[in-house]
């Protein structure tokens, strides 16, 4: 990841003249990621999703398709049975009866067209469901990733400011040895060497963190160098976004599941029975008939009606989460909006914040070597002055990142 170019303007505006020492003064944190610039957003997003343990239910949602489609495609819905009854005489004079049959249940009419639009719109939803699950693996993506950026930003910027306050000591350490500078002018410049020391260490781990983050997530070991996205134009939440057609597809299975536990009647199917019974009299004599049965229930509604009521139950509680989730996003788009809207104009502010601290620094500076102002005084500056420039370059990285924030309230996957 490269260098923010205000890291390159504070070295040359803060440093003093001698540098000796101050690159070898700090050893890089282990553990960070590479940057690949071949790797792109759609990339991670991607990788993310084939490995992310929620895809799972994908797999198992295309599983029960495939077998809601086996049962629609069935002649028969449900079980035959094999029957054979047997029936002898208590005086034991030979007389009986054997019945043997094959019984079959059928369909009832509608029953296997309510079973088909179940399958397809489970076909649907699990399709609209992988889209909704990758839209959701994106945002974790672009939050992870913007936060590395962040703390990449903040871990240059703080090392930059360390080795600038190591280049101060070494020269009032200088001066101090010429008699310019008082023993107490050293101490001063040491202890706030310090304290951007605890704050590079601060951010080294912050950084580590962050690496391990993304590496956690994505399962990827190289992260991309750039992600930056070009603001959607999309300014509403629509039918289209890739979770609200998520949660419509399984509005519409409900209602196809409403429409099937209703004719389904908890399979008490009609049934077709073709079988044969033979008979042998005390005369010795035999008889051998075929049978066709068709049993039709009539009735029962109101043991399949809190089935019935119980499919209209999830019916309305993926109705109430679409309604919810819209809401939702609506709330956040107008918030995000507002956000831009904001940090667009602080971002103005912060550039010209940047260049008055930029300029006051070379001018304390100057002053500091030509003895007009005191080493304390210098420090005070030098701090207010560090501030704003790292004020402007966060802005720059939160002005980006609330870009794919944008992109991904509308609902743009990568």
């Amino acid at each position: 990841m490269t260098i923010h170019p205000g890291l390159f303007g504070i070295l040359i505006v803060l440093a003093p003249l001698s540098s000796h020492g101050a690159a070898e003064a700090y050893a890089e944190p282990s553990g960070l990621l590479p940057f690949d610039s071949r790797l792109n957003l759609h990339t991670v997003v991607q990788n993310t999703f084939e490995h992310y343990p929620q895809t799972a239910m994908v797999d198992a949602m295309r599983l029960e398709t495939g077998a809601l489609g086996q049962r629609s495609d069935s002649w028969i819905p449900g079980y035959p049975q094999i029957y054979v009854q047997n029936n002898q005489n208590v005086a034991g004079d030979g007389e009986g009866m054997t019945q043997w049959g094959y019984q079959i249940p059928v369909w009832r009419w509608g029953q296997r067209d309510a079973s088909r639009a179940v399958a397809d719109k489970a076909a649907e939803s699990t399709e609209q469901f992988g889209r909704g699950l990758k839209h959701e693996v994106a945002g974790l993506v672009r939050d992870s990733l913007w936060n590395l950026k962040m703390t990449q930003n903040r871990h240059e910027f703080a090392k930059t400011v360390y080795e600038v306050s190591l280049k101060l000591v070494e020269t009032v350490n200088r001066r101090v040895e010429l008699g310019d500078m008082a023993q107490g002018d050293l101490l001063l410049a040491e202890s706030d060497s310090l304290e951007k020391k605890t704050s590079l260490t601060q951010a080294a781990v912050d950084l580590q963190h962050a690496h391990q983050a993304y590496a956690n997530l994505s399962r990827m070991q190289t992260a991309p160098e750039q992600f930056d996205e070009e603001l959607s134009k999309t300014a509403a939440i629509s039918e289209e976004h890739p979770q609200v057609a998520a949660l419509n597809a399984m509005i519409e299975r409900a209602q196809a599941d409403v429409e099937f536990v209703r004719e389904w009647k908890q399979g008490t199917q009609p049934t077709v029975l073709i079988g044969a019974q033979h008979r042998a009299f005390y005369t010795k004599g035999t008889q051998t008939d075929t049978n066709l049965v068709l049993q039709i229930p009539i009735g029962g509604d109101a043991y399949n009606e809190p089935f019935v009521a119980q499919a209209n139950l999830t019916l309305t509680q993926k109705i109430t989460e679409r309604d919810n989730l819209m809401r939702m996003l609506q709330r956040a788009l107008k918030q995000i909006q507002q956000t831009l809207e904001a940090d667009r104009k602080a971002l103005e502010i912060a550039k010209n914040r940047r260049a008055m601290a930029e300029t006051l620094i070379r001018m304390n500076r100057i002053a500091l070597e030509t003895g007009e102002i005191q080493l304390i005084d210098f420090l005070k500056v030098q701090t207010t002055a560090q501030a704003a420039i790292w004020d402007a370059m966060q802005k720059e990285i939160q002005l980006k990142r609330d870009t794919a924030a944008y992109n991904q309230v509308v609902g743009v996957t990568p």
